[in-house]
């Protein structure tokens, strides 16, 4: 009922703008109207992911073979001819009457003209603005978004620009004000002085630089390529260990019986990986550095972009909630893979991704013995 209501008020509040002279573009309207300033593209690909067992009762799957469609990737050099053109607070480009959808569902951008409060206006030459999206904190704004719908498609852009146009560029987006941020944009080639928050300041512009997001859980190859090319580039880690660890979590899908199983991964020589904020430098040390991780289903696997091929990750889920971001990246960065969920729910909280989880400990010793034998 609440999810019928929500977008009877969207249809309802999409219809409204119209009547105002505003139009939000689907992504393909937008993919089509930028067709003239397509600079750089990357072709659609397709993979299949292996079917993936539950590493405790190998007759359950955790994952069926997957067919996954990593989008078509562009970078446009919008410049626009008409004299109505700004960024929106939540990074979209308002040209005319036309609102461009370049990440995901065009009803995210009615959170735009929602929005309470001036901004300041600023002129600016050369705008780059990667992101049209709210950050919420719950769909979007976490370590796994920034660093794969905005980090990677910086770097994406990067490639594709002049290093001149690329240099006198600001960048303007709804900043989710992290530390990790700020060092990812400093190692990507971006000052503070080069970087607006677009909730803060309204953009005009004369020539606009954007790229799309593609399939959420599914980056194109080349976004995460260019994105490993640049940060390697600057902080140049370089693997002098094969350490076996286990990341934990303190907030939500915590491991409910982690003293257990801590126990259990120290008899097994692993480094407990405890859950505190750590620069970028030490995070990609870390993964560079393992050859076998294991923990619950959180934004720190984002990391294994950093890996080594061979490296292993077993990934614990409740079996309320398994998606399949880490096993595609994975596959991607050439590593093995496993997954294992309890077959009894936990049932702690009202939303799946926020449930914690419990493992077997019998269960996990089993599929270590199994696991680390060739680890």
């Amino acid at each position: 009922m609440m999810r019928r209501l929500r977008d009877l008020l969207k249809t309802f509040l999409e219809a409204l703008l119209k009547r105002f002279g505003v139009v939000l573009l689907t992504k393909q309207q937008t993919e089509e109207y930028l067709s003239p300033y397509i600079v750089a593209v990357s072709p659609e690909t397709q993979i299949i992911l292996h079917a993936v067992p539950n590493a405790a009762h190998p007759a359950t799957l955790v994952f069926k073979p997957t067919e996954a469609v990593a989008h078509q990737s562009y970078v446009w050099y919008y410049k626009p001819a008409l004299p109505r053109t700004t960024q929106l607070p939540f990074g979209g480009i308002l040209t005319n009457t036309n609102v461009l959808c370049t990440d995901f569902e065009r009803y995210h951008l009615v959170q735009n003209f929602l929005k309470k409060g001036s901004r300041t206006r600023i002129m600016h030459d050369i705008l780059i603005a990667p992101w049209a999206h709210m950050l919420d904190g719950i769909a979007f704004g976490g370590y796994y978004d920034f660093v794969i719908l905005v980090a990677a498609k910086l770097c994406r852009i990067r490639e594709a620009l002049p290093e001149a146009v690329f240099a006198e560029a600001v960048l303007a987006y709804p900043l989710f004000k992290t530390e990790y941020e700020r060092e990812y944009l400093s190692l990507i080639g971006f000052t503070p002085d080069r970087t607006l928050d677009s909730r803060l300041y309204e953009v005009q512009f004369n020539e606009c630089i954007l790229g799309n997001s593609g399939h959420w859980f599914y980056p194109n190859l080349a976004d995460i390529v260019a994105l490993k090319k640049q940060v390697e580039s600057q902080l140049k880690p370089v693997r002098t260990a094969h350490n076996r660890i286990y990341i934990s979590r303190s907030g939500r899908r915590r491991v409910v019986n982690e003293d257990a199983l801590i126990e259990l991964l120290k008899r097994y020589n692993f480094t407990i990986v405890d859950d505190r904020p750590r620069s970028v430098a030490e995070q990609v040390a870390i993964y560079k550095n393992a050859s076998f991780i294991i923990g619950p289903h959180g934004a720190s696997f984002t990391n294994i972009i950093w890996c080594e091929s061979g490296t292993h990750l077993f990934e614990l889920f409740t079996s309320t909630m398994v998606v399949d971001h880490f096993r595609y990246l994975s596959q991607l960065m050439g590593m093995q893979y496993s997954a294992y969920y309890h077959v009894i729910m936990m049932g702690n909280s009202r939303h799946s991704l926020e449930e914690d989880l419990f493992v077997s400990i019998a269960d996990l010793e089993q599929s270590l013995n199994n696991l680390l034998q060739t680890a």
